[in-house]
């Protein structure tokens, strides 16, 4: 498959269970061939098992790796493969115990990937020490602020998250099913993630029937379209984020949705019957515009009202008939 210049950059995260062992190497050959098929800015990986032992084995061509490995035992580790067009240098590597994470800042984008692996064992002052070190990196960031993404398996089976209207997810402890020590290094996550306006973007299962692997970012608007794909590789699910990173030319741009203007809006019918307005200005009045809009310029801001109108009046009014349609049919939009 011949990838198309044009089409935008996708993120891939997953828990691999192991990326490469002394008798098989299929997993890393697997992603060989995905970012050949694939447009792939990153692929942000836990529970690699890696070690200062494994080297050349783990390179793909094309890709640079950072690698958070666990330090004095075995299993875990983190490590992000990020596309050569794009120069990075690593902000943190951590790894306290059983608990690991890498963070590389990516000058072309001004963003900061980040990714983390928390055992399902793990004690709070364990987390909180990880999360800590999360805080201080966060808390350093220059102006302008970075786009941030924060990936990872987290191991928190106990919470279920909803999406909302603005892609943004909320989340519903079960106390019944956890410990108050697990219950608090959510809630020291969530804490930290909330003062740097994180949204969690992941409402489907990840492994069997729970959300484990999770996927926050500082602009939600930069994830067009998220899929949670089931894999071989792994027990856990693949994620696959198509982002509105896009080239222009030799530089890259984070780029919000056109929608068409008018055009898209005329093919909806504001006038039906059915039309439920209660509705419409309740899931309006949800939306966390203050984080949407947070240090955006004006046009940013606006394409990012109109896409959201558009998402939310697509939803919940029928459109026109096709007549209708073909009457104002534009071009058609660009993401």
């Amino acid at each position: 498959m011949t990838k198309n210049r044009k089409e935008p950059y996708k993120i891939l995260y997953q828990n691999i269970r192991r990326l490469i062992t002394e008798n098989s190497k299929k997993k890393i050959e697997y992603f060989k061939d995905y970012v050949l098929e694939n447009k792939i800015l990153a692929m942000n990986f836990t529970e690699t098992w890696l070690d200062n032992l494994i080297t050349n084995d783990i390179n793909i061509k094309g890709y640079q790796v950072f690698r958070g490995d666990r330090k004095g035992r075995r299993g875990g580790g983190t490590a992000i493969y990020l596309n050569e067009d794009f120069e990075a240098n690593i902000l943190l590597e951590a790894s306290v115990e059983k608990c690991e994470m890498i963070a590389i800042f990516i000058e072309k984008l001004n963003t900061i990937n980040i990714v983390i692996y928390r055992p399902p064992d793990t004690k709070l002052s364990i987390f909180t020490s990880i999360v800590d070190k999360m805080n201080n990196l966060l808390s350093n960031m220059n102006a302008p602020e970075p786009t941030v993404i924060l990936t990872g398996d987290f191991n928190f089976p106990f919470v279920k998250w909803t999406k909302g209207t603005h892609n943004g997810c909320r989340w519903e402890i079960n106390s019944s099913s956890t410990t108050l020590d697990e219950k608090a290094q959510f809630l020291k996550l969530t804490e930290v993630v909330d003062k740097y306006n994180l949204v969690q973007a992941i409402e489907e299962p990840t492994r069997e029937r729970n959300t484990l692997d999770l996927v926050f970012t500082n602009d939600i608007s930069i994830f067009v379209h998220i899929e949670v794909l089931k894999s071989s590789l792994s027990d856990h699910h693949q994620i696959e984020v198509t982002t509105n990173f896009k080239t222009n030319n030799r530089d890259i741009n984070k780029e919000t949705p056109n929608y068409g203007g008018e055009t898209d809006f005329w093919q909806l019918n504001f006038h039906n019957d059915n039309v439920s307005w209660s509705t419409i200005n309740k899931e309006i009045n949800d939306i966390p515009w203050h984080i949407l809009f947070k240090e955006k310029d004006t046009e940013t801001c606006i394409n990012i009202l109109l896409s959201c109108l558009l998402m939310l009046c697509t939803k919940l009014i029928p459109e026109k008939n096709q007549e209708v349609k073909a009457k104002f049919q534009g071009k058609e939009r660009s993401c």
